[in-house]
């Protein structure tokens, strides 16, 4: 009996080392896995996106900032990331951004259907190359998305 025990299991450790060995012969190109950003609670509010994860732009600052350096740091190691930005208008209206960068490239969406003075023709999407800085006129730096196909992109986040 310990004889047949001791076979089966040479035979299955001869096995998984074959198969192991099999697989590192052979390069496997991964699908850009991204998991979907959570859901949108009307109407919306700071607070809860916030508690959703998303980087909030106020007039008064940035919560969540933590969130868009690791998506930056990311972009910069040509790893994949995504983010979503969310920002308020004077009014207190969203306006969401959200960002994938599949490792050489950044899928942008647009979304201001929450505004009052926003577009009720849906989200807009654009690819950019990405992401660099401009100086606003009052001296104040942004981060803004570069090289995109669309000439005008909404996107821009202030440097904090």
């Amino acid at each position: 009996m310990k004889r047949v025990l001791l076979t089966v299991l040479l035979v299955l450790i001869v096995l998984t080392a074959l198969t192991a060995c099999e697989a590192n012969d052979q390069k496997v190109d991964f699908p850009v896995m991204t998991k979907s950003f959570p859901e949108i609670i009307d109407p919306h509010n700071p607070e809860q996106a916030e508690q959703s994860g998303d980087v909030v732009v106020l007039h008064g600052g940035i919560l969540n900032g933590d969130k868009w350096n690791t998506f930056m740091k990311n972009v910069k190691e040509k790893h994949q990331a995504q983010v979503r930005v969310t920002k308020y208008t004077i009014e207190g209206g969203p306006i969401i951004h959200e960002l994938i960068y599949d490792g050489t490239a950044i899928q942008f969406t647009y979304d201001d259907s929450r505004d009052l003075y926003g577009s009720t023709q849906g989200r807009a999407n654009d690819t950019c190359k990405g992401i660099g800085m401009m100086k606003s006129e009052q001296g104040r730096i942004f981060y803004v998305l570069t090289g995109c196909e669309k000439e005008e992109n909404p996107f821009s986040i202030p440097k904090r």
